[in-house]
């Protein structure tokens, strides 16, 4: 069995010595590529900070280093497999970016390499005993690792003041299946009780909650929660139907639509002089459905896209606009940006000179700059058009998922709302145009919407902050 390293950290990067201040733990499989994500963290951390200007924040996430770039004060691993067990701090960040460039650009592993073993070997050689003697071993492995991570995640979470899990799709058995995030989420809520430390569940989305297993695991967050919101009255009646009480907890909107204002970044300042004077247009693709980059993958289907969106962009090139492409996801959504691009008649390919710009985008705050000088914006993603509405820019949805035709009703917008499986084109120039004739109007209606999520969103951010000081000071 592959021994496995538990870093611990010295006395300067030890949770315990970060001082008296709210420690707040963020349970997330973020793993940085998601802008979406990522605004949810920020808004939540931005909103606390203001009422516990001191809080220190733990990302319990898919990389910790992203979020100890980006977010927060610590990390440490949500999952117990494919990830060191350590906690990390900056300072043990930077250290880890030294080894690196010490060992010439080599990842450092400080653990030893062993032989192998001479009875394991001996086994092996005997038929059939190889692949029995494999799955053995792999399956204790998994256990062991379980048990490990469960036991060093105990000693990081006794350090914290509330584990919120916050934000997103959480609730879903679509990536990974039940032993993955619902099974995560269920272990997290566990080690935070046996700790000690209150649970919280906030504006978190439901989706696809199908196995057994799944039910069972998310039942029991639910039920070990101190504080429980959900970020549509959709998810809350999904959940209701595992645990009957949720139908009395409270829906708070998507976390993203929180931002504060003074978290905004300014127009990006130069998309308007590449577009002189034409109306400008941001295309936001994804991924659904692209065989290796999508969990289910359907090839005509995410071929029929491309296809649709590559006429959608030959027709606004035709009609005249300014086409920016920008993606609120990093990684697999920009693969569809060549295959998109392949899809144009040399024709188009001609006319689009001058025409289309293809900003730099590696934050959150990078895509909604753009969207604040855009006029429009054609999204599948649903954090892509929840920021465009954040940017207050008003959105055509190609939708998904049931989650963009809830966001796109609790707007008023569905007549810009469209499905992934069976829009066309046409179908997509023609809610642009709707708009144009309404767009002051629709501009207001989003941004009226976004004010009173700002307001109603005050108590939860409250409740929470109150949480996390009542624990701190019962431990004072």
């Amino acid at each position: 069995m592959q021994s496995m390293q538990i870093t611990t950290v010295t006395t300067e990067a030890d949770p315990q010595a970060l001082g008296p201040s709210p420690r707040i733990a963020l349970v997330t499989p973020y793993s940085g590529g998601n802008l979406g994500d990522a605004a949810i963290q920020d808004s939540m951390i931005s909103n606390l900070r203001r009422r516990i200007p001191g809080a220190r924040f733990l990302g319990i996430t898919l990389n910790g280093d992203n979020f100890l770039t980006k977010h927060g004060d610590g990390a440490f691993p949500l999952l117990a497999t494919r990830m060191p067990f350590c906690y990390q701090s900056r300072k043990d960040l930077a250290e880890q970016h030294d080894r690196t460039e010490s060992s010439g650009g080599k990842p450092y592993d400080p653990a030893p390499k062993k032989g192998g073993n001479p009875l394991r070997r001996a086994l092996r050689s005997i038929p059939g005993v190889g692949p029995v003697l494999k799955r053995a071993r792999s399956r204790v492995s998994a256990v062991r690792r379980e048990i490990l991570h469960s036991i060093q995640g105990y000693r990081v979470v006794r350090t914290q003041d509330v584990l919120v899990i916050s934000g997103g799709g959480q609730f879903d058995e679509e990536f990974g299946g039940a032993w993955r995030l619902p099974f995560a989420f269920f272990k997290w809520v566990l080690v935070a009780r046996a700790a000690g430390v209150p649970c919280v569940v906030a504006s978190v989305g439901a989706g696809r909650i199908v196995s057994p297993a799944s039910r069972l695991f998310i039942s029991m967050v639910l039920r070990l929660s101190c504080y429980r919101s959900y970020r549509d009255p959709h998810s809350r009646a999904i959940l209701a139907k595992l645990v009957s009480s949720a139908a009395r907890d409270s829906v708070v909107a998507d976390l993203a639509f929180s931002m504060p204002d003074s978290e905004l970044p300014p127009p990006a300042g130069n998309i308007r002089k590449l577009a002189r004077g034409r109306p400008i247009v941001v295309l936001s693709p994804m991924a659904y459905a692209k065989p290796v980059n999508w969990p289910t993958p359907n090839r005509a289907l995410y071929d029929r896209y491309v296809q649709e969106m590559a006429r959608v962009l030959a027709g606004l090139s035709a009609n005249g606009f300014f086409i920016v492409v920008a993606c609120s996801s990093l990684g697999d959504d920009e693969t569809v940006i060549p295959d998109l691009m392949g899809g144009l008649s040399d024709e188009v390919n001609r006319t689009l000179d001058g025409q289309i710009h293809f900003p730099e985008i590696k934050t959150w705050k990078d895509f909604v700059a753009v969207m604040r000088e855009a006029d429009y914006l054609v999204a599948s993603r649903l954090h892509g058009t929840i920021l465009g509405f954040v940017a207050q820019t008003p959105a055509v949805a190609i939708s998904v998922d049931p989650k963009v035709d809830w966001v796109m009703e609790d707007l008023g917008q569905t007549d810009s709302l469209l499905q992934f499986r069976d829009f066309t084109a046409e179908d997509v120039l023609d809610a642009i145009d709707r708009i144009r004739v309404h767009r002051d109007a629709v501009v207001k209606s989003i941004a009226s919407y976004r004010q009173g999520v700002l307001l109603g969103s005050q108590q939860q951010y409250d409740s929470l902050a109150g949480l996390a000081l009542a624990h701190r000071q019962s431990h004072n």
